[in-house]
C-alpha cells in the first residue's frame, strides 16, 4: 500500500499527511423540518490545492454529550463533494458540532478535523416553562448583523456579483452573474447559497478566505515506529477490510482468498488474499451505492473460517469543546414561528418540489467486453438451468460433488477438462455453489455471459465465468455459514440536482404556495459568461444573504457575500 503513496513521501523512511477539508454549509442555524446543505472540499492543508490523495469523505453531526447523530460517505470527484441532512423532530435544541474528514485525516487529533458549530431548535419540544427553557450557546449572533460591514459585503478583488438589481418582488427572477477578472479563478470549485436572514441567533461560519489563511503543516509519519498505527488513506475509492481466523486455531490463515460482491444494475466482484495474520483489504475504485454488500472465503475449506468486518474507524470526541448554554430570547419568537410554518409547508409540498437524485451511469462489468452473450428471449425460453445450458448455452455442464452442484465451462483447447469450476455470478453476486439455480426459474434471467478458458480475476483463477442478469437485478442467495459476512457498510450518499423552482410562465404552479427561506443552493458554480446563476424569489418576503465560497485550482480562495432584499408584492 505505501507504493502506492510514494507521492507523499519526504525520505525513504517517512511519509507526509498533507490534507484537509473544508465545509460551505448553507447555514449554521435550523429549524425542525429543514435540510442541511454543504459542499465539502478535499485539498492540499499547506497551500489549499486540490488533494489527490483521498477518493471518500465523511461528515458527521455530534450533539452536546459527544454523540454522532449521523455519519454521511461522500464520494468525492475532482477532490469535491455535496450532501445534504433534513433536520428531524426527534432531535433536540441545542447546540451541534458538523465534522468533516477524510480516513487519511484521522491520523490527526481530532481538533484538527475541519468543525462548524451548528444551532438546531426544535419548536415541538418545548418544557412546561416555555421557549425560555430552550437551549443554545452564548457566542450566537443574530444573522442581520453577522455580516463583515453595514452593506452585508465581503468583497474579493477578483469575483464579484452582478444583480440585474437589488430590490425584488415575490416569485420574480434574480439575474445573477458572477463575473471574474482573473482567469484562473475561472478553473476552480465553488458553492453558492440564498438564504433568508432574520433575528435568530445564529453563529459565524469561516469563510473560505479565512480558512486558507490558517497555517498548517504536514503531519509526517516515521515508517520504522512499529508502534505507530496509521490509518490507510482510501487512495483509490473506498475501503472494505476484515479478517479471517481458523476455527481450529492450527489451519494457516494466510494466501487464503476472500471474494466481495457487490450485486445490483451496476456490480463488482472482487478477488484478494489475506496475509500472515488473515487480515484482508478492498479497495473499491468505482462508485456503487447499493446497501447490499457480501463477503465471502473461497477455499476447500471455507467453512473451517471465521470471518470479520472491520468496523469503521472510531473516533473519540470526548475532547470536543462545545460553548456554554444560555436561554433563547422571546424575541425571536415572531421569526420561529415564521421559519416553523415555512418548513412545514414547504415539506407538505414535497413532492411538488423534490429533488432529483443524479442518475449515475451503468458501470461496464469488470469482465467486459471478454463474454459471449445469450439473450434468452432470444431463444426458447426454457424454465430450468438444466434446459437452458442444454439448449441455448451449451458451453456450460454441471457436475455435483458431495451434495453440491457445480457450473463448468467446457474449454476445447483443454483435454481433459480442468477439474475447478467457473467463476459464477448472478447479478454480480458470487455464489460458490449453485445449487439454489437449479430451482430457481430461468423466465427471471434476462442474459447469461460465457467466458471460456483461464479467467484471472486477482489473486484467484477461474475455469471460465458463468455470469447470469435478471431483469429486476435483484436476485437473492439462501447462502450462509461463519464464511459469509454480509456487513452494514456505510453507503456513498447519492448526488442530487437541487430543484429550481421556475415562474417563467407565471401561471406556472400558480396554486402552489411557496415558502422558501432557502432561494438557492448550488453546489457546482461555474464563473463562465454561459453560466445560469439565477433564481426566483419566493412569497416570503424580507432580507436574503448571497454568499459564494470556494478555492481556484491554484488554491486561492474566494469569499463573497451580498445582500438583496425581497418586497411583499400583495402589499402594493
Amino acid at each position: 500500500m505505501l507504493v502506492l503513496i510514494n507521492t507523499q513521501f519526504t525520505s525513504a523512511q517517512t511519509i507526509s499527511l498533507d490534507e484537509t477539508v473544508f465545509i460551505h454549509s448553507n447555514a449554521t442555524t435550523f429549524v425542525s423540518g429543514e435540510t442541511l446543505l454543504y459542499k465539502i472540499y478535499c485539498l492540499k492543508a499547506t497551500d489549499k490545492t486540490p488533494s489527490e490523495i483521498s477518493k471518500v469523505a465523511y461528515v458527521e453531526l455530534v450533539d452536546e454529550n459527544k454523540k454522532s447523530i449521523t455519519k454521511t460517505k461522500i464520494d468525492l470527484k475532482n477532490a469535491v463533494g455535496q450532501g445534504d441532512y433534513f433536520i428531524p423532530t426527534t432531535l433536540k435544541t441545542g447546540n451541534y458540532k458538523l465534522i468533516g474528514y477524510t480516513n487519511w485525516m484521522l491520523n490527526k487529533p481530532v481538533s484538527e478535523l475541519f468543525q462548524i458549530n451548528i444551532n438546531i431548535i426544535n419548536p415541538y419540544k418545548i418544557t412546561e416553562k416555555g421557549l425560555s427553557e430552550n437551549v443554545l450557546s452564548t457566542n450566537t449572533t443574530a444573522s442581520l448583523s453577522s455580516s463583515e460591514n453595514n452593506s452585508g459585503n465581503t468583497t474579493n478583488e477578483n469575483v464579484g456579483f452582478k444583480f440585474n438589481k437589488k430590490t425584488f418582488t415575490n416569485r420574480e427572477l434574480v439575474d445573477l452573474k458572477i463575473e471574474s477578472t482573473n482567469s484562473d479563478f475561472k478553473d476552480g470549485n465553488y458553492s453558492l447559497s440564498v438564504r433568508k436572514l432574520d433575528n435568530i441567533p445564529s453563529k459565524s461560519q469561516i469563510s473560505a478566505i479565512e480558512f486558507a489563511k490558517k497555517t498548517s503543516y504536514p503531519t509526517i509519519f516515521d515508517l520504522q515506529n512499529k508502534d505507530q498505527k496509521i490509518i490507510l488513506p482510501e487512495l483509490r475509492g473506498e475501503i472494505i477490510s476484515g479478517k479471517i481466523t481458523a476455527q481450529n486455531n492450527t489451519d494457516n490463515v494466510d494466501n487464503i482468498s476472500v471474494g466481495l460482491s457487490i450485486p445490483g444494475k451496476s456490480f463488482t466482484f472482487e478477488v484478494v488474499k489475506t496475509d500472515l495474520n488473515g487480515n484482508f483489504i478492498f479497495n473499491i475504485g468505482q462508485t456503487y451505492y447499493t446497501s447490499d454488500i457480501i463477503i465471502q472465503i473461497i477455499d476447500k475449506k471455507a467453512n473451517a473460517y471465521n470471518l470479520t468486518v472491520n468496523n469503521a474507524p472510531e473516533i473519540d470526541y470526548a475532547k470536543l469543546s462545545f460553548d456554554q448554554n444560555s436561554n433563547l430570547s422571546y424575541t425571536i419568537k415572531e421569526s420561529l414561528l415564521n421559519r416553523s410554518i415555512s418548513s412545514q409547508v414547504e415539506n407538505a409540498y414535497y413532492h411538488k418540489k423534490v429533488d432529483n437524485i443524479k442518475k449515475t451511469p451503468t458501470l461496464e462489468t469488470f469482465y467486459y467486453p471478454l463474454a459471449k452473450e445469450y439473450i434468452l428471449d432470444d431463444y426458447t425460453r426454457f424454465k430450468t438451468l438444466k434446459e437452458t445450458i442444454t439448449e441455448v448455452a451449451t458451453e456450460i455442464y454441471h457436475k455435483q460433488k458431495d451434495d453440491k452442484l457445480y457450473l463448468h465451462v467446457t474449454d476445447p483447447s483443454v483435454f481433459p477438462q480442468l477439474p475447478e469450476s467457473a467463476l459464477v455470478l448472478v447479478d454480480g453476486l458470487y455464489l460458490e455453489s449453485q445449487n439454489e439455480l437449479f430451482t430457481y426459474s430461468m423466465k427471471n434471467v434476462y442474459k447469461i455471459e460465457v467466458i471460456v478458458g483461464r479467467y484471472f480475476l486477482g489473486s484467484k483463477s477461474f475455469n471460465g465465468l458463468v455470469s447470469f442478469t435478471t431483469f429486476d437485478k435483484d436476485f437473492k442467495s439462501n447462502q450462509k455459514g461463519s464464511s459469509i459476512a454480509r456487513p452494514t457498510v456505510l453507503r456513498p450518499q447519492p448526488q442530487k440536482l437541487y430543484n429550481k423552482i421556475e415562474y417563467a410562465n407565471a401561471a406556472d404552479n400558480e396554486r402552489i404556495p411557496d415558502f422558501r427561506n432557502q432561494l438557492s443552493w448550488n453546489p457546482d458554480v461555474k464563473l463562465n459568461n454561459e453560466a445560469n446563476n439565477s433564481f426566483y424569489t419566493s412569497d416570503i418576503p424580507g432580507t436574503f444573504e448571497v454568499r459564494l465560497e470556494g478555492f481556484a485550482k491554484n488554491g486561492s480562495p474566494i469569499s463573497l457575500k451580498e445582500i438583496i432584499e425581497v418586497k411583499d408584492s400583495s402589499s402594493n
